[in-house]
């Protein structure tokens, strides 16, 4: 394990559980996504995947046997650039497959595994993590895909302890759902919900790719991805500890000959996979494409056939014309072909002279009518009532007064067929851009529909649909505020249009408020960020200190509830470093260790205890 920037494990075929679709698929596909599109070298990434072939003399089949192997493999971590620090230097776990919780502990299920004998066959994931560290000081990125279906019914869903040996030991982990949740598996995709959400995020990031981008993508798109496909919603777990760079670059030891840029093919990623025509450059993918053009070896292109087949051979298709040539003397022939084209020219003479009386007569009333209408110059209130200009003025009685030219304009507008199919041209047009929560797009929807000007057919409507609109980008911009995403809210309030005036009111107070509270989140990231650089590895004091930074978020605002989060962890890990000293026999320092934690934190009491009992141990 040690010698490789990436280990991808996928396992479909199990060999005592239910098959999955795609496992050893989304581990092809990472890998192939981090070799072709990344620039890793072929030699820094392990796969361990059903079909993966043999290194050397060592088998990649993901048996337990084979998966301990590999991570014990002693050796210090390869480098591709002998500049790279263990600050940039990122090391990829990626397992698709089964996972369990037997008695409170998590285990990974290789191909092997048994649920008889989970302990016996099952991979712990502590022992996993341990391995993880023992390897180097590298920063660790764990992606779990794991399959957590109610059809599995032994032991129970696993998650729980995994999250909490993540912040424990330091590692950044991202799981594949939320521990109430189920991951999920669509044919169309070929992938997994999340690994396909992970591929279209790498794919759109690429080198620029940061723990904190690759999740809020993640946390955005998997969801959609469940919906799209008709799956359950799944949402992904991540786990940030407070010593993980968010800014740095992730992906796993690029070489400097790479050029940081996003690449183009992943800018409407988020649409195009969801068909599963992104990932036709994975090898989840490559399987299942098929060359769609027939083979045409062998087909007679001429329009001459090169062996005509005798006459006797010749069987017509239904609904074919089939040109032959029978025994009777050309005579006969030339005589039957000459009444053949009498009798159909003349058919067709006759069938025009029809059809140019028909319309001669169809259209005389019209003539005629058009013809006593020319005298008339100013016609008169009676005149107007005999006059068919519209419906309304044949069959509504007529005021004392001719009607205004604005009204007959209108009327006359409002039953032009022309115009009404404009209108609907426009309107289809305006809801044909509208996509749901892009406040954007029904903002540029309002724009086209505006075009239906008042006195214009379906223009009611056009304002009916402008005012429900409306509402909707106030609604989508509540609930980006919710979320805390208060940039994005203030973008989508500055679009609510003044057509629908009480939505424009309200929209201009949230606007308000979302501008401070705004302010005050990007000023409360800074200081959490500062928190973050300050942490140092196994530094107790460092963790201390991160604490009183911390502190200074005020209750009530933007990333309050982060930074309280972040305490909390702080507080253990400064708790948990007091008792490794103090499990060496090292009193002093455990004593010295433990009284770092500071008050009204979740281990203050924790803290105080050990160190009364760690003073009566040391006398």
């Amino acid at each position: 394990m040690a010698h490789y920037a990436c280990v991808a494990i996928g396992i479909s075929r199990y060999q005592f559980l239910q098959p999955l679709s795609y496992g050893d698929a989304d581990a092809q596909s990472l890998q192939q996504f981090l070799v072709e599109q990344a620039s890793l070298p072929p030699e820094h990434c392990l796969l361990l995947t059903d079909t993966s072939p043999t290194i050397g003399e060592y088998s990649t089949y993901p048996s337990r046997e084979n998966i301990l192997n590999w991570l014990e493999t002693v050796g210090q971590n390869s480098r591709v650039d002998g500049n790279d620090t263990a600050a940039s230097n990122w090391r990829w776990l990626f397992f698709s497959g089964y996972g369990v919780c037997w008695q409170q502990v998590d285990y990974l299920m290789p191909i092997d595994g048994n649920p008889e004998d989970i302990p016996g066959t099952g991979i712990p994931v502590q022992f996993l993590f341990e391995s993880l560290q023992a390897q180097g000081n590298d920063n660790l990125l764990v992606l779990l895909d794991l399959n957590r279906s109610p059809g599995f019914e032994t032991g129970n869903p696993p998650g729980k302890e995994t999250v909490e040996l993540a912040h424990e030991m330091g590692i950044s982990l991202v799981l594949s759902s939320q521990l109430d949740e189920f991951s999920h598996e669509a044919a169309a995709l070929g992938n997994g919900i999340f690994t396909a959400g992970l591929l279209e995020a790498l794919r759109y990031y690429h080198c620029d790719t940061t723990l904190n981008n690759l999740y809020q993508y993640l946390r955005s798109r998997t969801p959609e991805l469940s919906h799209h496909h008709w799956r359950p919603l799944q949402t992904p777990l991540l786990v940030m500890p407070i010593n993980t760079p968010t800014k740095g670059f992730i992906l796993p030891l690029i070489a400097n000959s790479v050029e940081k840029e996003k690449i183009a093919v992943g800018t409407n990623g988020a649409m195009i996979n969801s068909t599963g025509k992104e990932t036709n450059n994975t090898g989840a993918n490559s399987s299942t494409i098929t060359d769609s053009s027939t083979s045409l070896k062998g087909n007679n292109t001429s329009l001459v056939p090169r062996n005509p087949a005798p006459l006797n051979e010749i069987q017509s298709k239904s609904g074919a014309i089939v040109s032959y040539q029978n025994d009777r003397s050309g005579s006969d022939s030339t005589h039957e072909s000459w009444w053949q084209k009498l009798l159909l020219w003349g058919g067709a003479a006759l069938v025009l002279a029809l059809i140019i009386a028909a319309v001669i007569l169809r259209h005389r009333e019209s003539f005629i009518s058009q013809q006593k209408i020319e005298p008339v110059i100013t016609p008169t209130p009676q005149a107007l009532l005999t006059t068919p200009t519209t419906e309304a003025t044949a069959s509504a009685p007529m005021p004392s007064t001719t009607l205004n030219t604005q009204e007959l304009a209108s009327k006359t507008a409002n039953s032009d067929p022309i115009r009404i199919q404009e209108n609907q041209i426009t309107l289809a047009k305006a809801k044909g851009l509208i996509q749901p929560n892009q406040a954007s797009l029904f903002s540029q929807a309002i724009t086209v529909a505006r075009k239906v000007q008042s006195g214009d057919p379906l223009y009611e409507e056009a304002q009916e649909n402008i005012g429900r609109w409306s509402l909707v980008i106030l609604d989508l911009a509540e609930g980006r505020a919710k979320q805390g995403n208060f940039q994005g809210a203030i973008a989508a309030a500055k679009l609510v249009p003044k057509d629908n005036q009480s939505a424009y009111a309200k929209s201009q107070q949230k606007l308000e408020q979302w501008q401070v509270l705004f302010k005050q989140q990007q000023q409360n990231r800074g200081i959490i960020q500062a928190a973050r650089q300050e942490v140092e590895r196994y530094q107790a004091s460092s963790y201390n200190r991160a604490i009183l930074i911390l502190r200074q978020v005020p209750s009530g605002q933007p990333g309050y509830s982060e930074a309280q989060e972040l305490i909390s962890q702080a507080s253990r890990t400064i708790y948990l470093i007091a008792n490794s000293r103090a499990a060496r026999g090292d009193w002093k320092h455990g004593i010295e260790t433990a009284a770092l934690v500071p008050k009204d934190t979740p281990h203050y009491q924790d803290a105080q205890k050990a160190i009364a009992r760690w003073q009566q141990s040391s006398k």
